[in-house]
């Protein structure tokens, strides 16, 4: 090649580099490929009941939010001996999947999911119980694996005992024409970022600030301990939570677990939070609950578009603990 060929090539490529630094690919969403796969995790997660082919599944450093008190396993150790008991009482467990939401971009997905199970001790005794699941999982080393994991049953608000079996509608998702935006900002900066999000939006006061976290669009869902339905898009998320927020003009908020991770398009974070809630009627109300939610960074700015909140079930009683 001659030495001017050689310049053009040279200029040619640096053009497309520099081009391609200015506008970012947008990430593909829900490819096929990963959908299939995330898919198949979470059936084997449903309905494996040997704790040494569930193991793999989890990243080493996973967080899961269980169904039972105490309810936090932080990484694979305490993972396998939360639930090796559970599962290994268990004498056999069909279910279904009446709902199931899938987000992806190829490095991080999340699936939003209610499960109905049927299920035979080995005492004898059987049960139905239907779960909600808000799973979060990587792309690590070419293969997916759950980082964090959400489990939750609704709650009675009036007597706090779990809705083992609140009917299950099946609802879907309709997406927008972007779901997903490049990536916009670093690891590193987005994890900051998504822990300014929760000091800040975790403790909102009025309904109007609480809603500029969710979206941007409809393609948003909301699992809520209070509620016995998914709620999907802005408006039944806001009708839910008008009257909670106009009952406190005050609030403190603290986090004793939180984990966050991102590629500065799509984060997942998972944490327990205690609120302190001055009301307004003079009283101060202690809460503790869990949160998790799959987020988007749109226009410079974080919102949740998949999430869970919920109360940890003390079995003996089959109650929610929901203060500290």
């Amino acid at each position: 090649m001659k030495p001017m060929s050689l310049l053009a090539g040279a200029a040619a490529f640096a053009v497309a580099t520099i081009g391609g630094a200015q506008s970012p690919a947008a990430p593909t969403f829900n490819d096929p490929a990963d959908v299939a796969a995330i898919k198949a995790i979470e059936e084997v997660l449903a309905t494996e009941l040997d704790i040494e082919k569930l193991m793999p599944l989890y990243a080493q450093d996973a967080v899961v939010l269980d169904l039972f008190t105490p309810g936090v396993f932080q990484g694979k150790e305490q993972i396998r001996a939360g639930f090796a008991p559970q599962l290994g009482a268990i004498k056999s467990m069909t279910k279904t999947t009446p709902e199931m939401i899938v987000a992806t971009n190829g490095t991080f997905g999340c699936v939003a999911s209610q499960v109905a199970y049927e299920t035979v001790m080995k005492d004898g005794k059987s049960f139905k119980m239907n779960v909600r699941v808000l799973d979060a999982l990587k792309k690590i080393d070419g293969k997916w694996q759950v980082v964090q994991q959400h489990l939750s049953l609704p709650v009675d608000p009036a007597t706090l005992a779990a809705m083992t079996e609140a009917p299950i509608e099946g609802r879907s998702m309709q997406w927008s024409a972007t779901p997903l935006e490049p990536v916009s900002t670093t690891p590193e900066k987005a994890k900051e970022e998504i822990r300014e999000y929760m000091d800040v939006g975790g403790a909102s006061v009025g309904l109007e600030k609480l809603m500029t976290y969710y979206g941007p669009g409809d393609d948003t869902l909301l699992y809520d301990g209070f509620s016995a339905k998914s709620l999907i898009g802005k408006k039944e998320i806001a009708d839910f939570y008008a009257p909670i927020m106009g009952s406190y003009n005050g609030i403190s908020l603290e986090m004793p677990l939180f984990a966050v991770d991102s590629d500065g398009s799509f984060g997942i974070q998972i944490d327990t939070q205690q609120l302190t809630l001055n009301m307004k009627d003079g009283t101060k109300r202690k809460v503790a609950l869990r949160q998790s939610d799959c987020m988007r960074r749109v226009g410079g700015k974080w919102y949740s578009f998949l999430e869970m909140v919920s109360y940890p079930i003390d079995a003996a009683t089959m109650k929610a603990q929901v203060t500290f």
